[in-house]
């Protein structure tokens, strides 16, 4: 349940609660992806600094150069992904970001942690364009 409340908050926080889908809800995993409506979001530098800036707001610790822990985590989803209609991405975040890159879009993400949750929020938008701001948070 505090997985719940926690995406929720993140998804608030981020102006992409109306309207976001669950795409996993099983087993302490929540997967939601919405689109980022957020005003304030021209205001940053970058991809980064803004999902930075919403962990902290959110009283999570950001995981940026301990890669020991985003393995963890990235292991800690594919494990409760094992044997459902999903298949695990045993290389994670780096390689998302890397494929939406090569279509063309804008792409970054962070990892966070408070207490026993991990959280990793990615956010991806057509570079040319700039809209719709696509953001999936993974909770575990």
């Amino acid at each position: 349940m505090i997985i719940h409340t926690t995406t929720g908050r993140i998804m608030k926080s981020l102006g992409a609660f109306k309207g976001s889908r669950p795409i996993y809800d099983r087993e302490g995993l929540l997967i939601v992806r919405g689109v980022c409506r957020d005003k304030n979001f021209e205001s940053y530098d970058s991809i980064k600094e803004y999902l930075k800036n919403k962990l902290n707001e959110n009283g999570f610790e950001i995981i940026e150069n301990n890669n020991e822990d985003i393995e963890l985590f990235i292991e800690k989803i594919d494990e409760k992904l094992k044997g459902n209609e999903i298949y695990p991405d045993a290389f994670g975040f780096e390689i998302l970001k890397k494929s939406f890159e090569e279509m063309g879009c804008c792409c970054d993400y962070v990892v966070g942690k408070k207490g026993d949750i991990t959280v990793g929020i990615s956010m991806w938008y057509d570079k040319i364009k700039k809209d719709p701001k696509f953001v999936e948070v993974v909770c575990c």
